[in-house]
């Protein structure tokens, strides 16, 4: 007997997410084992979870840790999970980020459920997933950085963590206190981030991520 694919979702969007449960459910081959409306809650209930989750299915902008920060966290403690991003954000720079932080699926919220389904039975298998929309930016993307002659390097998951905090406003103090780290490792990403970007400045810096499409 097969045994059933272990799915848990996090999202802050409460009837999205029961909807999905309740559809994934209907499947013989997948059970949702649980779900969670925010990162920490979900990192929290799943470590609870024997087995762990096979699947994680799991939204990138919710209150408080970013899922971008979480699926670091998954894949550092749980190498072997596959996690799936669904979300509205079709940004290729996110999708380049989730994909070198350990994600194997990338959707989009206006996905169809048969969509959904190929996805968590494709990474389930060891297999990924990337939704056809968002495909062609990803290359085009991935043209322009192979044509860039002042290649600085790729921003790490942390680095990109600590631009999209700069975007939101956030202060060093409080960057380090969201990320769990010291206000003189947040100096060190912020000095490496602006030669990688030829930054001068705070603001520079979100500027050119935002022409960029490194954030949204």
């Amino acid at each position: 007997m097969t045994v059933a694919t272990r799915v848990f979702l996090i999202d802050d969007h409460h009837v999205l997410r029961q909807g999905i449960a309740r559809m994934l459910d209907q499947e013989a081959d997948i059970t949702v084992v649980g779900q969670a409306g925010d990162a920490q809650s979900g990192i929290r209930s799943m470590e609870a979870l024997q087995p762990y989750p096979d699947v994680v299915v799991i939204d990138l902008k919710m209150p408080g840790q970013s899922g971008m920060s979480a699926i670091a966290d998954i894949i550092a403690a749980h190498p072997d999970t596959r996690i799936i991003v669904f979300t509205m954000y079709d940004n290729p720079g996110y999708v380049w980020s989730t994909m070198n932080a350990g994600a194997r699926g990338y959707l989009l919220k206006s996905a169809s459920s048969s969509d959904l389904l190929r996805a968590v039975r494709s990474v389930a298998s060891g297999g990924g997933y990337l939704q056809a929309e968002i495909t062609m930016p990803l290359l085009r993307r991935l043209v322009q950085d192979a044509r860039s002659a002042d290649d600085r390097g790729a921003l790490s998951v942390r680095e990109m963590q600590i631009l999209e905090a700069l975007a939101d406003g956030l202060s060093n103090k409080m960057i380090a206190r969201t990320l769990t780290i010291t206000e003189e490792t947040v100096k060190s990403h912020l000095k490496k981030i602006y030669e990688k970007l030829g930054a001068a400045d705070r603001a520079h810096a979100v500027a050119i991520a935002l022409r960029q499409q490194l954030i949204g």
